[in-house]
């Protein structure tokens, strides 16, 4: 008997389930069949007690040799396996009984499994309307599903092993990537193969996984201090797929008193928006070695004092620069063509009172000036150089592999622009580093676009040039005291608003996630940050 029978007997005489079990990954697991293949029957393979097995049809039926082995050949194997065992020999039944064994061992970590499968299905699926998919097989020539995504998880159970086949749809090729972050990373899943195609207009992927032991899952998780206001709750779920996490808002505690009760082993904090991370705050933290901030600035953290203390600092990087780049872009055109001024004047109905609107600016063939010439204001440059516009910059020092005009101070900068984009990070030095005499080198025409920090701006002198018309007007995504806005800005035509939401996109988030993610792992695994803030 082979072993495919003997295993397939087995189960059946024991009344066993094996498309539900699950054993660990110490066996190689069946790859999905090519229907143009004619079937395979492995029989003696020998790769550490291994076996593989191609499925020969689309219901998971595994065919044993009984339909096709003469009886004389099956009787002769009979004997042979009789004589092994007499012999002291193990069979290849004993090798099915010994993992049928190891199996029953492993029941109760079945329903962890099946739940974890569940985790994956509903972190990467958007049902569709019939909450199935037409996919079967990379031979599909299509792929009936309404959401962008689909996947479809199927945990099953082949002759000594388990294998989790991710079959998956999206419209994205990058898509793929994130699956098997999930599967690796979070399931604690071996990815042993992967095989994708491309299907007009989806990328068809399947994944084929084994369960491996993972030290991780025995120890206790790091503990992560999550400082955050109540509404910022975006990075919660993906931080207790690794950590535990303590959130400094849900205690009714005074927060130094929460802190010095419950935070005093914290080794790592994860600071969303913009609340104050001073000494008093670090004195209560004595095991603290990182804080993780998911903006770009860290004017909110004490950088001196975790300098001193030897506490590393990592910030959002360029997570957010795609999408900071479009909106100064588009702050500056808001402006230019008064979009937002046009759609007020349709809704009050004074169009059809007055008729035609006034006129606007064009944008092509301007002169741009971009204060601090970084990730964001290099890809605010690249956006602007198609619409014709010159571009030139003043930064920390001069960049010698950079086109663009350099001017060594912000008032020549000014003098030499219609419009200057602030995007520059705020500090000791670039505090007001915007104030009248800038605004009066721009001149009447001139135009301020900031998509940094308030605090670039002298904010009233700023509201004073724009009433006295010293400047022609602004583009605001960021002010000094948020959300506190000066009430003067209200009736003012020749400015644009905005609540700091440059970065307010899924995409941003998404990539933010993701950086903090990486900065943590990396320092839990003494590893180097990926997004480091420097100190000094």
């Amino acid at each position: 008997m082979d072993f495919a029978s003997s295993s397939a007997d087995f189960a059946y005489e024991n009344e066993l389930d094996l498309s539900s079990l699950m054993t660990p990954s110490t066996f190689i697991p069946f790859q999905e069949p090519n229907p143009s293949i004619p079937t395979i029957h492995c029989a003696g393979a020998e790769n550490d007690g291994r076996q593989r097995i191609r499925e020969t049809t689309t219901t998971d039926e595994i065919i044993t040799n009984e339909d096709v082995e003469p009886k004389n050949k099956k009787a002769k194997r009979r004997e042979i396996e009789r004589h092994r065992r007499q012999e002291g020999k193990r069979s290849s039944s004993d090798h099915v009984q010994e993992a049928v064994n190891y199996i029953k061992d492993f029941e109760k970590k079945i329903k962890e499994i099946s739940l974890k499968r569940d985790r994956i299905k509903r972190s990467l699926s958007h049902s569709s309307s019939t909450g199935e998919c037409s996919i079967r097989s990379l031979e599909s020539s299509y792929c009936s599903c309404d959401g962008d995504t689909h996947i479809n998880v199927k945990v099953r159970t082949c002759l000594v092993g388990i294998e989790i086949v991710a079959s998956c749809c999206f419209r994205q090729e990058s898509c793929l990537s994130s699956i098997l972050q999930l599967l690796v990373q979070e399931q604690c899943l071996d990815v042993v193969s992967c095989i994708s195609s491309r299907l007009h207009p989806r990328f068809i992927h399947t994944i084929v996984c084994e369960i491996v032991p993972s030290k991780s899952m025995a120890e206790e998780s790091p503990l992560v201090l999550v400082h955050r206001p109540p509404t910022m709750k975006y990075m919660d779920e993906p931080l207790t797929r690794y950590y535990r996490i303590l959130t400094t808002h849900t205690s009714s505690d005074p927060l130094p008193l929460f802190l010095s009760r419950h935070a005093s082993s914290v080794r790592a904090v994860v600071s969303i928006g913009r609340f104050k991370i001073d000494a008093g705050f670090l004195s209560r933290l004595p095991s603290l070695q990182l804080i993780v901030c998911t903006s770009v600035g860290t004017d909110h953290v004490d950088l001196p004092e975790c300098n001193r203390r030897g506490i590393a600092v990592s910030n959002a990087g360029e997570a957010y620069s795609e999408d900071v780049a479009d909106y100064a872009v588009g702050l500056l055109i808001s402006f230019l063509r008064r979009i937002p001024a046009a759609d007020r004047y349709v809704r009050s109905g004074e169009w059809a009172k007055c008729g035609e609107f006034q006129l606007g600016i064009k944008l092509s063939g301007k002169r741009v000036g971009i204060l601090g010439l970084g990730s964001i204001g290099s890809l605010i440059a690249k956006r602007l150089e198609p619409f014709g516009c010159i571009i030139s910059y003043n930064s920390t020092r001069q960049k010698q592999s950079i086109p663009y005009l350099y001017y060594p101070d912000v008032v020549s900068l000014a003098a030499n622009n219609d419009v200057i984009v602030l995007c520059c990070a705020l500090n000791d030095q670039t505090r007001h580093i915007v104030n009248r005499e800038v605004m009066e080198a721009l001149g009447k025409k001139g135009i301020i676009i900031n998509v940094g920090r308030g605090g670039l701006i002298d904010e009233k002198e700023m509201v004073k040039c724009l009433v006295e018309g010293v400047i022609g007007g602004a583009g605001l995504d960021a002010f000094e005291k948020e959300p506190g806005v000066p009430v003067e800005l209200f009736g003012l035509d020749n400015v644009v608003l905005s609540p700091h939401s440059a970065i307010a996109t899924p995409g941003s988030f998404d990539n933010v996630v993701e950086l903090a993610l990486a900065n943590l792992k990396a320092f839990f695994s003494n590893q180097p940050l990926i997004s480091p803030v420097r100190l000094n």
